[in-house]
């Protein structure tokens, strides 16, 4: 593995995660409303969010890239800082 392919995979997890995140938040939105009285706008939202694909991540390649990252970092750190 290459150091920006690393880099490239672990910076595709962290867009992910933020995907995540921000459907999570949107989500939680919609439940807010349902509480608050909009049940069927926040039902038909929710039917929206969920038309849209869902994206899975393929973590195969994540572990991989961060244990060369590792490797790369205690291989380029001076040996008298402690990681």
């Amino acid at each position: 593995m290459k150091l920006l392919e690393a880099v490239e995979i672990c910076e595709g997890w962290f867009a992910y995660n933020d995907r995540q995140k921000a459907r999570s938040i949107e989500m939680q939105k919609l439940a807010s409303m349902a509480r608050a009285g909009q049940q069927e706008e926040a039902q038909r939202r929710l039917r929206q969010l969920d038309l849209k694909s869902v994206t899975v991540y393929d973590g195969s390649r994540l572990e991989p890239a961060v244990r060369f990252l590792l490797k790369e970092i205690k291989r380029l750190t001076p040996k008298e800082t402690k990681l």
